[in-house]
């Protein structure tokens, strides 16, 4: 496949090779190495030959298994590639530099077992989930590789991307949901997407006339978040209103007796909850993200710090007296970038056999 067409379509030549080889090495590895009742591994090796990714080799690979025995099934395991990160200036901003890691790829490979686990059904499930396993380790190998070839990034899309998943325990449905959406189309996340379908699809070998199918069944989360609107997440938390007291019972120091509200004062109440921990949740990981010596994080910043984390601070200044507009311009950027990955996603199918 011509090496322009992967570049143009966001898939690095190579990278789904280098995530069967993964996959393949990471069994040959883990499996002999697999014991009744222990639940951590260290799994470190050398590819006979180096994973070519675009034109990047990974020589390396250290990874961290744990089996993690709080399911009702062998379900599919969360993978989170390692990133190292410097706080460096770049013209007058500090920015998040990234740590090269000469060809080393270092994994964190969490699986969900059940209670009464075993060693062979630990093998059967890595044998039976490949499809999900290759796409997931094209996916992190995408994150390592644009790591990369973007030697920097800004404090606010790390920060935002960590508020955005610490929001995923959030206890009403639709607020959860929506910031889970947020995660999902994030940039850092969305310029995975193409990486992570073409493995699912090569792996199973669909060709260009099961493609469509495929994306509407296993993307319906890019097509729902083009339908978003604020009106209806707001009538879904109407219609559980259950779950609404029970959240605002626990919540203390509200000033106000739950019971003497009225429903539509209850759900503001919520959607401002929602956003004041949103924002600062936001703000704490941008602050956490810019300090880089045990003073700052006591005293605060100086300078130029003091300046870029206050224009960040004052940023959710617009939001203060209306609430309602941090919700509509989630709805635009959910719309927007849903469009924009769906694209993204479409290019794939130049990508496959006929």
């Amino acid at each position: 496949m011509n090496k322009k067409i992967h570049e143009a379509v966001g898939v690095p030549e190579g990278i789904v090779n280098a995530g069967q080889r993964l996959y393949d090495d990471f069994k040959k590895e883990v499996i002999p190495m697999l014991k009744d009742g222990q639940t951590e591994y260290q799994v470190n090796f050398k590819p006979k030959e180096p994973y070519k990714v675009g034109d990047e080799e990974i020589t390396n690979v250290e990874i961290s298994l744990t089996l993690r025995p709080d399911s009702d099934d062998y379900s599919e395991a969360n993978m989170q590639v390692y990133r190292k990160n410097t706080i460096g200036k770049v013209g007058n901003d500090y920015v998040l530099m990234k740590v090269n890691k000469n060809g080393t790829v270092i994994l964190s490979i969490d699986k969900p077992v059940p209670e009464k686990w075993s060693v062979p059904e630990v093998i059967d499930s890595i044998n039976t989930r490949k499809v999900q396993t290759v796409s997931a380790l094209s996916h992190e190998l995408k994150h390592e590789y644009d790591d990369i070839k973007t030697p920097h990034t800004k404090i606010s899309k790390v920060s935002d991307y960590q508020s955005n998943t610490e929001m995923f325990n959030f206890p009403i449905g639709a607020i959860q949901r929506i910031f889970y959406d947020l995660y999902y189309l994030d940039d850092i996340e969305n310029s995975v997407r193409p990486t992570e379908l073409y493995a699912k699809l090569k792996t199973k070998g669909i060709g260009k006339s099961g493609f469509l199918d495929y994306l509407r069944k296993e993307y319906f989360i890019v097509m729902e978040s083009m339908k978003f609107s604020v009106d209806d997440m707001i009538q879904e938390i109407y219609s559980d209103m259950g779950s609404v007291d029970s959240f605002l019972g626990q919540v203390g120091d509200l000033g106000k007796n739950i019971e003497d509200l009225t429903d539509e004062e209850k759900v503001n109440l919520v959607l401002r909850i929602a956003y004041v921990s949103a924002s600062n949740s936001r703000r704490q990981n941008y602050g956490d993200s810019l300090v880089d010596n045990p003073l700052e994080a006591e005293l605060g910043f100086v300078g130029d710090k003091d300046t870029q984390f206050s224009n960040y601070e004052n940023s959710f200044d617009k939001y203060d007296n209306d609430l309602m507009r941090f919700y509509t311009d989630i709805e635009k950027y959910l719309k927007i970038t849903s469009t924009k990955v769906l694209k993204k996603l479409g290019k794939v199918y130049s990508l496959l056999p006929d």
